[in-house]
């Protein structure tokens, strides 16, 4: 043999296998063309129902036009089947792949259009009552030029060979039915499917809303897991939309929270209130028991246990006689404009502690908790100073949010600017 001669039978023999589970993927040149061949494993060409098994298969998907489906011819003696050649096309493995480039992973259009195009030929087999078995990544062709999904040699044509030997290094893909001898079908590929995108996440780290969804589809009992390989799709979906759709009111909170304090930051200062101080001397005893109308003449101050103690006197004293409804407004009006006052300086006193520069500094569950404290304080204050003045609830209800609203935007035009915990940039500088 010339050196001619030795340099043609190197490239009829020249390889590049890459293995599979069920054998060697490789491309070899013939004749000046590169020609795609699955050279299958020793022990499993031994097997009696192998070649059978291929030649079905190879019948099954000749009439499937989806183009993620790869077709082939076996090649072989009447005594069984050694190989068979595939289709035209550069391939690799999805674990090859991932081995040479596995930044890839973090590319979101390559993890969905990568599970996109597996659960629709998956979803297509199916329908014909064909089922891969066997997601490992090592048993998934991908194109080079464009990384999309090619499946060749499905699982479910090889259930009477030894489930061990098809599947040798690949088990933590297979469901346990498959190998009990049980029943093969939807349910099996989910959790497969289901293996494969863990896998993906691995390095990239599953999305929090996925991990229940996979742990569902890989669950050891099939009754538990996805019914079809569309409902498992379905739910993916669903969770990735609900994601967005949280993303996005997060986003609408963000910003509506800081159109408010724009607000309040360019917010002009509220006009000032004027507090009348009350007067410290009791009302005199003689007072109470003459006419009612010595009430108007004492003023608005008078504390809350004299009013009191005049409404019963009078109430009882006049409840056989009646009383004019023009009197009647002139005394719930007096009585009202005491509770405006007391109330004033007790809510006053009770939003002091919270709407200052040091509780509005702190953090956001500090602030929460004194925030909750105060409303319960002003509650019962304004309940408190309701019923001493007898004025009815309706009233104190309208009087007390008007009184917490004012002096509430009092005390935030008397805090800094950045009040929210924003701190000047000057400042900062």
């Amino acid at each position: 043999m010339n050196f001619e001669e030795m340099l043609e039978q190197r490239d009829i023999k020249k390889t590049s296998k890459i293995r599979m589970p069920y054998g060697y993927f490789y491309k070899r040149l013939i004749d000046g063309k590169y020609s795609n061949f699955v050279q299958f494993h020793d022990e499993l060409t031994d097997d009696m129902f192998f070649g059978h098994c291929v030649k079905a298969e190879c019948e099954a998907v000749a009439s499937i036009n989806h183009k993620a489906q790869l077709h082939f011819s076996a090649n072989g003696e009447d005594d069984g089947v050694f190989a068979i050649a595939v289709e035209v096309g550069n391939y690799q493995t999805l674990e090859q792949l991932l081995n040479e480039n596995p930044a890839i992973v973090a590319r979101d259009d390559f993890m969905s259009a990568t599970l996109k195009s597996l659960f629709d030929i998956t979803n297509t087999l199916n329908e014909r009552g064909i089922y891969h078995v066997c997601f490992a990544p090592s048993n998934i062709l991908m194109r080079k030029n464009d990384n999309s999904v090619r499946l060749l040699c499905h699982g479910s044509f090889y259930k009477k060979v030894d489930v061990d030997l098809l599947y040798e290094g690949v088990e933590d893909y297979i469901a346990p039915e498959v190998f009990d001898r049980g029943e093969i079908d939807s349910r099996t590929d989910v959790y497969s499917l289901g293996k494969l995108v863990s896998y993906l996440y691995h390095s990239a780290g599953m999305p929090f809303e996925l991990k229940p969804i996979v742990a569902k589809a890989t669950d050891a009992d099939p009754d538990k897991r996805y019914s079809s390989v569309a409902d498992f799709d379905a739910a993916i979906n669903k969770a990735r939309t609900l994601k967005r759709t949280g993303l996005l009111a997060t986003s609408a909170l963000a910003i509506a929270l800081l159109i408010v304090w724009l607000f309040f930051y360019t917010l002009p200062s509220p006009e000032v209130i004027e507090y009348v101080q009350p007067i410290d001397e009791p009302v005199p005893e003689e007072m109470l028991e003459d006419d009612m109308d010595a009430l108007l003449g004492i003023g608005a101050d008078a504390d809350s246990a004299t009013i009191a103690q005049i409404v019963t006197l009078q109430k009882n004293k006049r409840d056989s006689l009646g009383m004019s409804e023009g009197k009647m407004r002139e005394y719930n009006a007096k009585a009202e404009e005491i509770f405006r006052k007391q109330f004033t300086k007790a809510a006053e006193a009770i939003i002091s502690k919270v709407y200052n520069n040091d509780q509005m500094n702190g953090s956001e569950k500090d602030f929460t908790l004194k925030a909750q404290k105060m409303t319960e304080e002003l509650v019962f204050k304004k309940d408190e100073i309701k019923k001493s003045t007898a004025i009815s609830s309706d009233r104190a209800e309208a009087i007390a949010d008007k009184i917490i609203e004012q002096l509430t935007e009092k005390k935030k035009s008397e805090m800094e600017k950045d009040y929210y915990g924003i701190k000047n940039k000057k400042n900062n500088e």
